[in-house]
């Protein structure tokens, strides 16, 4: 009897230890990539620098107009900050709902977006101009300390 009971506690430890575990909720981390992106749309109607560069890589890449980019936090704040500084928006916004990835182990994420730009800028000269483009872009994340960080972006402007 003891050695059947010992086998069977042996039985729930290994399958404790291994069967039982679940993998990374990818439905919550979709969830949250969303969420993202969500707030990414809301910091540029609120002009808000640190949300576009909180939780950004060390490492962080930027690919576009056929050059790789390594720019520093500062370098992304000073853009950003010229950028919504300088700028009116009247439009900007999802033109087709964003497509997420997630890695099997959710370590990784990625994002497609395209969205619909439109608004007024300041020119040097202290006139104005209007702009209107749309942008399309990938952002890679990595889940760090339970928080996804952006590691890059490749973005196409039209």
């Amino acid at each position: 009897m003891c050695s059947r009971a010992i086998g069977v506690l042996l039985a729930l430890g290994v399958a404790a230890c291994t069967g039982s575990r679940s993998g990374p909720d990818l439905d919550r981390a979709r969830a949250e990539i969303l969420a993202l992106h969500r707030r990414s749309v809301d910091a540029h109607w609120n002009k808000d620098v640190g949300f576009l560069t909180r939780d950004v890589s060390d490492e962080f890449f930027s690919v576009g107009d056929g050059e790789i980019r390594k720019p520093s936090r500062q370098e992304m704040a000073r853009r950003f900050t010229d950028y919504l500084e300088n700028t009116t928006f009247t439009e900007y916004r999802d033109l087709q709902d964003p497509v997420v990835g997630i890695s099997d182990d959710g370590s990784l994420a990625w994002s497609l977006v395209q969205v619909k730009v439109a608004g007024r800028q300041m020119t040097d000269d202290g006139g104005q101009r209007e702009i209107a483009f749309t942008c399309a872009w990938i952002t890679v994340y990595e889940r760090r300390g339970g928080k996804w960080i952006r590691r890059g972006e490749v973005s196409s402007f039209r």
